[in-house]
């Protein structure tokens, strides 16, 4: 008589399988991640990160840690000044922008800044 499993009974999955099962979720992690990194400050040109000067931009910058997996400190690639457009009646607004990729995953973002002059006290 040949072993037949009973009804509802859980067979074991191939390891394949659940590495594939695990990238996936990895994959959605990261994109969630990367989500949740644009609405913070500097994600985006709408919320830039205020710095008292261009120089502070490229160390602020490399010291953020990689929303996609985590890891500290990112690789500064370029940065450059850009011009955006203001919203109706608004004039444009120059910015900084940093072009930064992870060295563990490789994910580039931009994280933008402005620069802001610091009132005396």
């Amino acid at each position: 008589m040949a072993f037949e499993p009973r009804y509802g009974a859980r067979m074991t999955k191939r390891s394949r399988t659940e590495r594939r099962e695990a990238a996936r979720d990895a994959a959605k992690l990261a994109k969630a991640r990367m989500r949740l990194a644009a609405l913070e400050a500097g994600g985006s040109a709408e919320r830039p990160i205020e710095v008292t000067s261009a120089s502070i931009v490229e160390p602020h910058a490399s010291s953020l840690p990689c929303p996609a997996c985590g890891a500290p400190g990112v690789r500064v690639e370029e940065h450059v000044a850009v011009t955006v457009p203001g919203d109706a009646g608004e004039e444009p607004r120059r910015l900084r922008v940093a072009r930064v990729v992870c060295p563990r995953c490789g994910t580039r973002r931009d994280v933008f800044f402005r620069i802001g002059t610091t009132l005396p006290s």
